[in-house]
């Protein structure tokens, strides 16, 4: 498949572009800076311009089968982002999008003192993420999004785990990009979870931590 990578040059971009071309897909990375792109492939294309612009977005979807994107940052980037993959997805006629969250998106999920500790922390990005997401749920398109733990650089633990809609989500539990960026690739090769939201954490969930003390980690727990 030809997979379009938004956020490639990121900490979680990089390794699903990495991990992509491992599993034999063909990568099209839309990419600001072309020079931190490290990674070289001959199944890999990159296209330079700014994943919030339409034209540029189009211009990386085409022959394209699906998107993972795993952006995120300050401002609007989340909505004006989706905004641009939605137009441009149509435009080519690509159907299956996989986008990257956090876990403090799934505000019914949490308890109330992480609720709190989050929305202090992550008001804005979660404001913006949240406008991307209804785009998102709103369009026709063939979505999933990843509502994944606090991020880890430690190495893939092999597996990961997808919560039951009702568990609650925790700041003790972590996951590794490099399960993040796996089970993203997998993801946008199938149907399995085509139009949900979907939690996912790692494989073996880290012992309860208080709140209080991870309320630093809370502050940018996914700066892809």
């Amino acid at each position: 498949m030809n997979l379009v990578v938004l956020g490639a040059t990121g900490r979680t971009g990089r390794l699903v572009v990495e991990q992509a071309l491992a599993a034999g897909h063909t990568v099209t990375a839309l990419v600001r800076s072309p020079e931190k792109l490290t990674t070289t492939h001959a199944n890999l294309r990159v296209v330079t311009g700014q994943a919030t612009d339409t034209s540029s977005v189009s211009r990386a979807l085409q022959g394209a089968d699906a998107v993972i994107s795993t952006l995120g940052g300050n401002g609007s980037v989340i909505a004006d982002s989706t905004r641009a993959i939605v137009a441009a997805a149509r435009e080519a006629g690509v159907r299956r999008v996989v986008v990257l969250s956090t876990f403090a998106a799934e505000r019914n999920r949490l308890g109330a003192g992480t609720r709190l500790l989050t929305g202090i922390g992550m008001g804005a990005m979660l404001k913006d993420k949240s406008v991307g997401e209804e785009m998102l749920r709103r369009s026709d398109l063939e979505w999933t999004i990843a509502y994944a733990s606090i991020l880890s650089d430690g190495p893939a633990g092999g597996s990961v785990e997808v919560l039951p809609k009702e568990a609650r989500r925790r700041m003790s539990e972590r996951i590794s990009r490099a399960d993040v960026a796996a089970w993203m690739v997998q993801a946008a090769t199938s149907v399995e979870h085509s139009r949900r939201g979907v939690g996912i954490t790692g494989s073996t969930r880290t012992a309860e931590r208080s709140d209080v003390e991870l309320t630093a980690t809370a502050n940018s727990p996914h700066r892809s």
